[in-house]
């Protein structure tokens, strides 16, 4: 039977430790001040590979440290391509939207998100 591997639990054990800063699947009722939400908005899969489409978005107190934050992340997803880093073999990181701004509707608070989709190995 085959496995798929938990892309947004991966990515989040991933990032976390990079970004240095928690990393979420939900909004909190309290949010941080400086933190990231990943959540898998779709994607395909066959028995060799999961394609999960991931968004990523960046919340902080001001424009810059929101766009540092979202780079820095940005970086270490296409550092994945070709590795194991997230314990499964990554063959390819596709971005779909690079940076957009995307402040948040109901406090106005700074935000950027991105979306990519990897490429994951199934497990059996």
């Amino acid at each position: 039977m085959t496995s798929y591997p938990d892309a947004e639990d991966l990515l989040i054990d991933y990032l976390q430790p990079i970004v240095g800063v928690p990393v979420r699947t939900r909004v909190p009722r309290t949010r941080p001040d400086v933190w990231l939400h990943v959540r898998r908005s779709g994607g395909v899969d066959d028995v060799v590979r999961d394609r999960p489409r991931l968004d990523v978005f960046a919340w902080a107190p001001d424009d810059g440290a929101t766009r540092d934050l979202l780079t820095t992340a940005r970086s270490a997803i296409h550092d994945l391509k070709g590795t194991t880093l997230l314990g499964v073999t990554c063959y390819q990181v596709e971005e779909f939207l690079g940076p957009t701004r995307a402040d948040d509707r109901e406090t106005g608070t700074p935000r950027m998100w991105m979306t990519v989709q990897l490429s994951l190995r199934t497990t059996s």
